[in-house]
């Protein structure tokens, strides 16, 4: 999902199999005033800006693949946090728990699909081979 400073979002559900899409849905719209309300007390509180995760390279074989990147822009530069899978996000849950607890609640609500064109900054990068086992 990626949130803009207009409170719009452009959100996509991917289906994936071997490396590649069998089905991807996108999903756009404006934030509600609470909702951005509630992510900006999220990104700016102590406990989220504190977190820093340092960059790792991928296995080749990863067990129970789910992968979460979070990349939020601060004034210098970015706080980009990559996870691949739940194992790996654990010593940092009670900080990004806030967060995924939104986005979760905000996906299991209706958001409006779209016949907006997939955005590749909600693609994985495809650039190293990850096997799931």
């Amino acid at each position: 999902m990626l949130v803009f400073a207009d409170r719009h979002f452009h959100a996509e559900k991917a289906n994936r199999k071997m490396g590649k899409d069998r089905e991807r849905k996108v999903y756009e719209g404006e934030l509600s005033e609470a909702d951005w309300s509630a992510l900006g007390g999220i990104l700016d509180s102590k406990e989220f800006r504190e977190v820093k995760v340092p960059p790792t390279m991928a296995p080749l074989v990863i067990q129970d693949s789910h992968p979460y990147t979070i990349s939020v822009a601060r004034e210098k530069g970015f706080q980009n946090m990559e996870f691949l899978n739940k194992k790996s996000l654990e010593p940092y849950e009670s900080q990004l728990k806030p967060l995924l607890q939104w986005w979760k609640s905000l996906r299991n609500a209706n958001m409006p699909a779209s016949k907006a064109p997939p955005d590749n900054r909600c693609s994985l990068d495809s650039t190293n081979a990850i096997f799931s086992n």
